[in-house]
């Protein structure tokens, strides 16, 4: 981030993490999925332990099912993605891509090739994949799950940006989190609301 102060960059962040969160509806227009692609960089950039987790550029794995409506979600958070493409996180360009997947072993797989930072749930992966598997892969792999399905993060995923009527709520599974090696900073905790995993 050139000269500018961790401290300062972290402020400004979270200032436009409020933003995002703030202005994803309206009464008359479906939520924005670029603008909750944004919040989930702006959830990443807050995390303490991430240049452990990642090389020279920031990988982002949008993992979804096999079928036609998977495919359609895969397309539907590249888009988004592609949208603030120029963004970066702590100062490293963001790569995003999409796979489908039937089994947990070959995800694993394809996190360890990918050297992925975080991975994005699409609606239906539960089908084929349990959240807990799922949650097992990405603590493997020390990969951030993130999911806009609150029962996901309940279940053992570590963020969900969920979709509200006026606008988006950012809830943490803490202990999800850690277990992916994921540290999260106080600024981003007090925002959130925590949530804990059935167990």
């Amino acid at each position: 981030m050139g000269s500018v102060p961790v401290a300062r960059w972290r402020t400004l962040t979270l200032a436009a993490l409020l933003v995002a969160v703030g202005r994803v509806a309206s009464a008359s227009a479906e939520p924005s999925d670029d603008r909750r692609a944004l919040v989930m960089l702006r959830v990443l950039a807050y995390d303490n332990h991430l240049d452990q987790r990642i090389g020279d550029e920031v990988r982002i794995v949008v993992v979804y099912p096999v079928g036609d409506d998977g495919a359609a979600e895969g397309r539907r958070w590249t888009q988004a993605f592609a949208n603030i493409r120029k963004l970066k996180v702590g100062g490293r360009p963001v790569v995003v891509t999409a796979h489908k997947f039937e089994t947990a072993k070959l995800l694993g797989r394809a996190l360890r090739e990918l050297h992925a930072a975080a991975l994005v749930a699409c609606d239906g992966l539960a089908r084929s994949i349990a959240v807990p598997e799922l949650a097992a892969v990405t603590r493997a792999n020390s990969v951030l799950s993130l999911s806009t399905r609150e029962s996901d993060v309940v279940k053992g995923l570590a963020v969900g940006v969920i979709p509200g009527t006026a606008r988006d709520e950012i809830v943490v599974n803490v202990d999800a989190a850690a277990a992916e090696g994921v540290k999260f900073d106080a600024g981003l905790l007090q925002l959130a609301r925590k949530v804990e995993v059935v167990r």
